[in-house]
This record gives C-alpha cells, structure tokens and sequence, in this order.
C-alpha cells in the first residue's frame, strides 16, 4: 500500500463512521511497516510517525495533548495519537514481537480521553 493509498484509507473510515456507516475491524487497522521501511521513517524498534509521514498522511500530531500525553511517554507499544482532517483520532501502534508498526483507528477525541487519558 502506498502512502497515498493509507491516506485514502483513513479519509474513506473516518467518512464511513461520520455518515453512520458499520466499517469493519480489519478497516480500522492498517500496518503501515513497509511504507517506514521504505521511507526510512525510523529504525527497526517502535518509532513515532515523524511530520513527512504526517504530511503524506494527512495526519496532525496530538500525542503531546495535555489529557493523555502521559500514557504515551515512553510507551514502547502505543506510540502515538494522531487527529485527521476529519475529525477522527487514530492510534500509531508498534507490535515488538512482529516488528511492525500499525495505525488503528481510536474514535473522537473524547473516546482518546477516555481511553488513554486516565494515566
């Protein structure tokens, strides 16, 4: 998948959601390994999204927000939290056992609050 096609990806769920629609769980998850690989977003262990990836993505970096930065400082697994243009919150994790790093997607961000913001 190209960075291009993960950005159409997470536009087309987060439309999906926002219109009412069911998306499946395989939907809200995409591995997006090979695009670091390709890129040369970071080594081989758990690396935040850095802003050209972002950028390609059409993503804005929220993970320094006050209410849940503390459950992602230091955590080797949930990387980061990252806000579309839509709206909607995704969550970058990095699986160790696979080396792989994934985005999923988390909700809104009172659903980020809930969820990590109680550290």
């Amino acid at each position: 998948m190209s960075a291009e096609d993960v950005a159409k990806h997470l536009k087309r769920v987060d439309k999906e959601i926002l219109a009412g629609n069911e998306v499946p769980d395989e939907d809200r998850c995409v591995n997006i390994t090979d695009l670091y690989h390709r890129y040369k977003w970071g080594g081989v262990g758990p690396t935040p999204l850095p802003g050209p990836a972002c950028d390609r993505f059409g993503l804005v970096e929220r993970t320094a927000d006050s209410r849940w930065m503390r459950h992602f400082d230091g955590n080797g697994r949930e990387l980061g939290v990252y806000r579309t243009t839509i709206g909607y919150y995704w969550l970058l994790r990095y699986d160790a056992s696979l080396k792989q790093h994934y985005l999923e997607h988390v909700g809104t961000a009172a659903d980020v609050d809930e969820r990590y913001g109680k550290a």
